[in-house]
């Protein structure tokens, strides 16, 4: 919950920036991709480190981190300090990821997986929830700044707290050869990274852009705008919950599918909406599919990697999505600057759609039998 609270707060912030700080809207799309590029450089090195020295000097590693990103975005003056402060907090959720996600991998049983993982993705929504849903306040009645601030407070407390808390024992990994990252990079593994690292792209450009189309193009306020994205991330709460249920009677894979497929549809039809309550409603629609991949996406990258390798096949997958995610605004970016701001919709749905073909290609035939055997 907490290493989610300012995953989307700079996002729904980038308005605000391109004023205050005079930026171009490259230049503002560089809050997305430098945090997420350093985010990557350092996520494998930190699955290595979850694999040998354990989980829980990482997770103390990366709330401190998330606390000083959140003083630094508080304090900045120019692009450079919010980009340093902004970097931190990406720095901080791939130390999170790796280490948490390693320890509730190997903690449940297989068929807990889905259920489990879904609750995780549940509490990472309400995180983010809580930290946007403080932005329309402050802008309203403060600053952004404070915002950062008010949260820095408790992630500095629970970074404190890990300290001295006893993590719950993890189950032993079985003894196996598995020595390096090649040797986990099977040919199932490598096409599923591939299918969500198109999904990860086209889902990004929408959630990075959605308020300045908002502002520029719909003519709401910026704190109107902010409202709006800030009310999205709830409906991960549920969309998790429900995805890593039906993952668990379902099947992972029939439920990603689905949710990629109600995503494709929700940004086609974001841009046709004829009022803002109808916009509101298929914006809120996308973000419920949106975030109910997380909960089969993790379940999947267990089930796909040996237990004695979870940190650095978390890593993996992380720094797929990151890879993407690191480029696609910048890119995105340009070609806006270069026609218009509606060409991020015909784009994000060409991404989504080339994941779902990816994703049911006949090669997938045996890593579906295998899944639905596991849930069984």
């Amino acid at each position: 919950m907490f290493i989610e609270i300012f995953f989307l707060m700079h996002l729904a912030l980038i308005p605000v920036f391109l004023k205050e700080f005079n930026l171009t809207l490259v230049e503002a799309s560089l809050i997305v991709t430098v945090p997420t590029s350093l985010g990557l450089l350092t996520n494998v090195s930190s699955g290595f480190l979850v694999d040998r020295i354990g989980p829980k000097p990482i997770l103390v590693c990366g709330m401190m981190l998330q606390a000083i990103g959140g003083f630094v975005v508080a304090s900045s003056w120019d692009i450079m300090s919010l980009l340093s402060g902004a970097s931190c907090i990406g720095i901080a959720s791939s130390f999170y990821h790796n280490s948490g996600l390693s320890i509730i991998s190997k903690d449940l049983k297989k068929y807990e997986l889905s259920k489990g993982m879904g609750f995780h993705s549940a509490m990472g929504s309400v995180g983010t929830t809580m930290g946007l849903l403080t932005l329309p306040i402050m802008l309203t009645y403060y600053n952004w700044r404070l915002a950062y601030i008010i949260w820095t407070i408790p992630i500095l407390f629970w970074a404190f707290n890990l300290m001295r808390i006893r993590l719950r024992s993890i189950n032993l990994p079985e003894r196996t050869k598995v020595r390096s990252a090649r040797s986990i990079l099977s040919k199932d593994f490598v096409s599923f990274l591939i299918a969500m690292g198109f999904r990860q792209s086209g889902a990004i450009i929408i959630v990075t852009f959605i308020t300045t189309y908002m502002v520029l193009l719909r003519d709401l306020s910026e704190v109107t705008s902010s409202l709006i994205f800030a009310i999205g991330p709830p409906m991960g709460i549920f969309s998790s919950l429900i995805s890593g249920y039906l993952g668990y009677s379902l099947g992972n894979k029939k439920v990603l599918i689905l949710v990629m497929v109600g995503a494709m549809f929700s940004v086609a039809f974001m841009h046709f909406a004829p009022t803002t309550l109808l916009l509101v409603l298929i914006f809120l629609c996308f973000m419920f599919f949106n975030q109910a991949v997380w909960a089969p996406l993790a379940s999947i990258t267990a089930t796909l990697t040996p237990s004695n390798r979870r940190g650095l096949g978390y890593s993996l997958s992380m720094s797929s999505q990151q890879a993407i995610i690191a480029v696609s605004p910048l890119l995105a970016a340009k070609l806006i600057e270069d026609s218009s701001l509606l060409i991020m919709f015909p784009l994000s749905v060409a991404l989504i759609f080339i994941s779902i073909v990816i994703f049911i290609l006949p090669s997938w035939n045996r890593y579906s039998s295998v899944i639905e055997i596991m849930n069984k």
